[in-house]
């Protein structure tokens, strides 16, 4: 998953970097203005997986069982 720049919304300072979050606020230490931002992806944070099933596999397609 790629990291991304978050910066202030008032004088573009780099305020941190992320890869996943919900909702994420962070004062501006140069400016003092209160930056609020929200997911820009629809993909939940949290996915439900089966035990001993992988979330993904070297080649796009899973071990034949047993």
């Amino acid at each position: 998953m790629a990291l991304r720049d978050i910066r202030c919304a008032r004088c573009t300072k780099k305020l941190a970097r992320a890869s996943i979050y919900d909702i994420i606020e962070i004062k501006c230490p140069r400016c003092g203005h209160l930056n609020r931002k929200r997911a820009t992806s629809s993909e939940p944070i949290h996915k439900e997986r089966t035990r001993g099933q992988p979330d993904h596999s070297v080649d796009g397609r899973q071990a034949p069982p047993g």
